[in-house]
């Protein structure tokens, strides 16, 4: 009995060492020492994320060129909902659209809108580099940047004693807040975030590769390509996102916290390359473009 007791112990603990062996080589995220991040101070609610995307949305193609192409956005949404995919926090109903400008830029709306303009698609040395961009944005909508950004903003604009009574009943501030939302929450939104929202989008933009399966380090070779751009031709990426400092350093930090590329990793694919070679070959956009938010 003593040893058929003894072979059961060592059996069963060396399924338990299997099994967490295994977890751990299933799971290397969570057990990464990675950077927590958390939203800040919102006045908003996250639904409220969603209806002032919303507003704003009807309101991009009025400022800008869409391309309006189902093919090329029919991609982006492919590529954009397996990143969404691994976004923390509130599951918002992300949403991805090219905009119709060689600029190499993009931005995010509150409630999960995201604009990549099709010179980010173009300059993209492949589908890792792409999914850093569009991961970059989405990570700006899961760290509710804008409404944050726009919160602020109310506070120093409201009246301290109009904001407590507002304060004091959340179901006005609510209703009340959203009917604003068309003016001066539009101008807030579309503010240049700080350097801190950067660098948080930066590190959860990595995060969010890695989890997706892609490496993480594709975020820092954009920025190296397009800082290598940069210096024949203006980038409107770094004029409408502040460059933080040491922000490639930051992104491959990051990496190594992560324990380095997923096993695995995706750097490219078929689809990638044959959209890229759509959009060089679709009539060049227009030469005027309304300046684009970030």
């Amino acid at each position: 009995m003593g040893k058929d007791r003894s072979k059961t112990k060592t059996l069963l603990a060396a399924i338990l060492a299997f099994a967490g062996a295994l977890a751990i080589g299933l799971s290397p995220a969570i057990s990464a020492d990675r950077t927590r991040l958390q939203p800040g101070w919102d006045l908003f609610s996250p639904d409220q994320d969603i209806q002032i995307g919303k507003r704003l949305a009807a309101q991009v193609p009025k400022q800008m060129t869409l391309l309006d192409n189902r093919r090329v956005d029919g991609y982006l949404n492919q590529l954009g909902q397996r990143l969404a995919a691994h976004a923390p926090g509130y599951k918002y109903p992300y949403e991805y659209r090219c905009v119709n400008s060689a600029a190499i830029n993009a931005f995010a709306l509150p409630g999960g809108y995201i604009y990549i303009d099709r010179g980010v698609i173009q300059a993209a040395s492949d589908e890792a580099e792409l999914a850093g961009v569009m991961a970059h944005e989405t990570a700006h909508v899961a760290l509710r940047h804008g409404t944050s950004q726009a919160s602020k903003a109310y506070v120093a604009e409201i009246p301290a004693a109009l904001l407590s009574g507002w304060l004091g009943n959340n179901s006005s501030l609510g209703s009340t807040i959203v009917q604003m939302t068309t003016g001066f929450v539009m101008n807030s939104v579309f503010l240049k975030y700080s350097r801190d929202d950067e660098s948080q989008a930066d590190i959860l933009g990595t995060q969010i590769l890695y989890d997706s399966g892609y490496d993480p380090r594709a975020l820092a070779r954009f920025f190296e390509t397009i800082e290598a751009k940069s210096k024949s031709q203006p980038i409107e990426f770094f004029s409408d996102h502040p460059n933080p400092d040491h922000r490639i350093e930051r992104v491959m930090e990051e990496v190594t916290k992560l324990g380095g590329p997923p096993s695995g990793y995706k750097e490219d694919s078929p689809q990638f390359y044959e959209i890229q070679k759509y959009v060089d070959n679709l009539p060049p956009p227009p030469k005027k473009q309304t300046p684009q938010p970030q």
